[in-house]
């Protein structure tokens, strides 16, 4: 074979070679992204497609045949929603729902009533609930209610003031009002629970600068706390003894009235009420910490 001349001109490099080892590969980080992706498809289908086999165009036409049967039908098409989403490639999904005449909030909607259901821990249950329910649009109005009210609703047939059983003869607006008030009831009783839990913590935060506070104190200082605490109760007691108009003087005197107006005794019972009085306060001068013994005298003059 003849060389071909290049006139002076310098042979190009050969092309730097490309072959089987580089075609097709993929970068071991993006193979394990979609072999993760490839079992949850997988497992969705297991879980939501009833044994149907993931395609775009079974699945848009078992949708569309469900779309126009019951409530268990607006369920297993949410179920089938789900699968498509999440296998469906990138502009399938957006097509399939344009086709089939379906807004992105209706499908978001089936989708999310089919996987509340799904959750439902006991199968009959979730059957009773569709059972109540009757229609896809009470359906959908249970949604509004918080999910562990949803799966409260379907357990205890209750949640609320809101009854399962009560669901049927209810229409679409009263059950509307009726999964309001629910909402309602739990989002107060939470609010009491959540109050509650802060003043708890209050008082807590009070109890424990006290605690700091007292351990800071000279044994003076500790006195006069004490002190307070016992002025505090004695006045509690003087205030319940009253007068005239409150308390026990007031309660004494209406009992001795009415004795007296209808010729009745009733010395015997008050007796026994001041002995008691009196008894309990003995209780308190006779601890063997307290550090000052009352003269009986004192009792006597409150005897008598």
């Amino acid at each position: 074979m003849t060389e071909v001349k290049t006139s002076g001109r310098k042979a190009m490099a050969p092309a730097e070679k490309v072959g089987p080892d580089f075609i097709g590969k993929t970068p071991e980080e993006d193979s394990q992204q979609l072999e993760e992706l490839r079992v949850r498809q997988n497992a969705l289908v297991e879980q939501f497609g009833d044994g149907l086999p993931w395609h775009p165009d079974h699945y848009e036409a078992a949708i569309r045949g469900e779309l126009r049967r019951g409530c268990e039908s607006f369920l297993r098409a949410g179920r089938y929603l789900m699968v498509a989403r999440e296998c469906a490639a990138h502009g399938e999904w957006a097509g399939m729902l344009d086709r089939l005449g379906m807004e992105p909030r209706q499908a978001q909607r089936m989708m999310e009533a089919a996987r509340r259901v799904a959750l439902l821990p006991n199968a009959s249950r979730a059957t009773h609930l569709i059972e109540a329910t009757g229609s896809q649009s009470k359906l959908i109005e249970l949604l509004s209610l918080p999910e562990d009210q949803f799966v409260e609703l379907a357990e205890t047939g209750t949640t609320g003031q809101l009854a399962l059983d009560d669901v049927d003869s209810m229409t679409r607006d009263d059950l509307r009002a009726a999964v309001r008030e629910a909402r309602a009831d739990i989002e107060a009783k939470d609010q009491r629970i959540a109050q509650l839990s802060e003043n708890l913590n209050r008082e807590h935060e009070k109890t424990a600068k006290a605690q700091r506070k007292w351990k800071q104190a000279t044994p003076d200082e500790q006195q006069l706390v004490l002190e307070h605490s016992v002025t505090d109760a004695e006045a509690a007691i003087i205030a319940d003894l009253g007068n005239a108009k409150s308390g026990l003087l007031q309660a004494v005197i209406a009992l001795g009235e009415h004795c007296d107006e209808n010729n009745l005794d009733c010395s015997a019972f008050l007796g026994d009420v001041f002995g008691r009085l009196l008894n309990a306060v003995r209780t308190v001068r006779d601890h063997n910490l307290v550090p000052v013994a009352i003269p009986l005298v004192h009792d006597a003059g409150m005897e008598g």
